[in-house]
């Protein structure tokens, strides 16, 4: 079985909606993993299998709408202590570093940009 990519609070695109993800559950059976989603914006819900569900990419409109600011190319969002985590686009895909000197991993989507802000104990509940 793959790993888990996603986690409840993630968010995702399934059909043309976005959702979150409440829960979900492993069907070793069938080998594989099932979501349950709640829409963003309705009391819509849905149980799905992984391979639906898309991962929805990581724009500058969604930073600046949750707080991001633009620094010098780069997006930035202070955490504690005087400390920011410092996001950059690249073709590569989007270099995350904390303080611009410690560079972590590379990122493309909402969700990975939630697993970074949950370990770092910050807010993870993101506006699309």
């Amino acid at each position: 079985m793959d790993k888990l990519e996603y986690i409840p609070g993630d968010l995702v695109k399934f059909a043309t909606n976005n959702y979150t993800i409440v829960n979900f559950e492993e069907n070793f059976l069938h080998n594989k993993i099932c979501y349950a989603l709640i829409s963003t914006n309705s009391t819509k819900t849905a149980l799905v299998a992984d391979r639906d569900i898309l991962p929805i990419p990581l724009t500058l409109e969604i930073l600046e709408k949750n707080g991001w600011k633009s620094i010098n190319g780069k997006y930035a969002l202070k955490i504690k202590n005087a400390n920011y985590v410092v996001l950059e686009f690249t073709e590569d895909g989007i270099y995350t570093y904390i303080n611009e000197n410690t560079m972590l991993f590379t990122i493309k989507y909402i969700h990975e940009l939630q697993h970074l802000l949950y370990a770092l104990h910050i807010d993870s509940n993101l506006k699309i």
